[in-house]
């Protein structure tokens, strides 16, 4: 096999993961409505402690706080890992496609 026919196979490897990583991201952002319902159940939930006076009604509202607070940092964090690879690999494909040229 020459060089040429490596450098074929390897960019439409790297096209289908690019496509697999942007199927998925769009997947992850579309989830997005997920995070909205836990925020407006745990918001539905508070009201309800602090009308029905819960005793512990600070306390259930701080711990929904927290844990909405770190849904929505795990979304982000996972939304940034899937573009900083979806970057890579487009940096890797315009290198293959550079060095294809070259030849």
């Amino acid at each position: 096999m020459n060089p040429t026919h490596n450098n074929l196979e390897s960019i439409k490897r790297e096209e289908g993961q690019k496509q697999l990583l942007e199927r998925n991201l769009e997947a992850h952002r579309s989830r997005k409505w997920i995070i909205n319902l836990i925020f407006a159940v745990s918001l539905l939930v508070a009201v309800l402690c602090f009308c029905f006076q819960v005793p512990q009604a600070v306390i259930i509202t701080v711990i929904l706080l927290f844990i909405c607070t770190i849904i929505k940092i795990i979304h982000k964090a996972l939304d940034k890992k899937i573009e900083l690879r979806l970057k890579r690999i487009k940096q890797e494909q315009r290198k293959s496609i550079f060095k294809m040229n070259k030849f």
